[in-house]
């Protein structure tokens, strides 16, 4: 077990603050799971909120809630996300994104464990642990004028710095393994893996980091036909040929890459190297795009009515 591993479990039965740093793509989301996964609060919710895909303006009801009336369109109370994780994890993502004005708001929350819904007057007690990431340097921001300082210290009671993947290879054959038990477990497709690929696997640099790693081995399931991935089925950005891979990209393809996409056109365009605005283009030239109108294939993906847009 590495000395990061160690520090994880350790930290995981304690309540004090996290801040995990790192490159994006590093797996810091991923890390904070794994702390709420060993802690106490297991049982309890996991809330993930990205900072940066929240406005502003709507930053305060998405996270405290509101009371019914308190503002156009709030035809009935709503409890906020921060609720939602009441006894669990609240994960605040890019938490180096945020305003000072609602650095200032975060602040206070922390060190009252008290939130307020907007149009009410009474404070709730909360009992969630909180955990942050950044992949900015905030100690950078404080010169910067960018990041409150007392903010910070009470932030990273416990810091953890993920590496870019590039600096610890050693950990990418544990990697594989699980990434392809999660897409066993998600989309029922059993694949094996050669020492070969992970070889190649191991030589690569990884600008992307471990997310760019589970994308190359989501496209090398979709790529080999068996259940063997072989390093014929490793294929970086760089080696991807874009008319010879266009050629091979029939209509039946598409639509495979679709459905196990689970009809995300980012994600399935992301698989095989392409931009979304190219993905597009195929879908077009395979005439793919009316039968996605038409909902002629359905997604197998769900979400609940009531799930925040802001919820990682």
């Amino acid at each position: 077990m590495s000395s990061r591993q160690e520090i994880i479990k350790r930290i995981a039965n304690s309540n004090k603050n996290v801040l995990i740093l790192g490159e994006t793509g590093t797996g810091k989301d991923y890390t904070a799971r794994i702390i709420h996964a060993l802690s106490p609060r297991s049982n309890a919710p996991f809330v993930a909120i990205n900072c940066a895909n929240i406005p502003e303006t709507l930053f305060e009801a998405e996270l405290f809630g509101y009371a019914r009336g308190s503002f156009t369109g709030a035809v009935k109370e709503k409890e906020g996300l921060i609720e939602v994780a009441e006894g669990g994890t609240i994960f605040l993502d890019e938490i180096g994104e945020l305003s000072p004005y609602l650095q200032a708001k975060i602040l206070r929350v922390i060190e009252e464990k008290q939130i307020r819904r907007i149009g009410e007057t009474r404070k709730r007690t909360i009992q969630a642990r909180f955990i942050f990431a950044t992949n900015r340097e905030l100690r950078e921001e404080i010169k910067l004028g960018r990041f409150r300082k007392d903010l910070y210290f009470r932030i990273s009671v416990v810091k953890i710095v993920l590496p870019p993947l590039r600096e610890r290879k050693q950990e990418i054959p544990s990697l594989v393994k699980e990434i392809l038990e999660k897409e066993r477990n998600r989309d029922g497709i059993k694949k094996v893996i050669t020492s070969g690929a992970v070889k190649k696997l191991m030589n690569y640099h990884y600008p992307g980091n471990i997310r760019e790693l589970e994308n190359i081995l989501e496209r090398a399931v979709l790529l080999s036909n068996g259940e063997v991935i072989s390093e014929k089925h490793i294929r970086f950005e760089d080696e991807i040929e874009r008319h010879q891979e266009e050629d091979r990209l029939s209509p039946e393809r598409l639509r495979q890459i679709l459905e196990y996409s689970r009809w995300n056109k980012s994600r399935a365009a992301s698989l095989i190297g392409k931009s979304r605005r190219h993905f597009y283009r195929l879908l077009e030239k395979s005439g793919m795009t009316e039968c996605i109108k038409k909902r002629r294939f359905p997604s197998r993906s769900s979400h609940k009515d009531d799930e925040s847009p802001y919820a990682s």
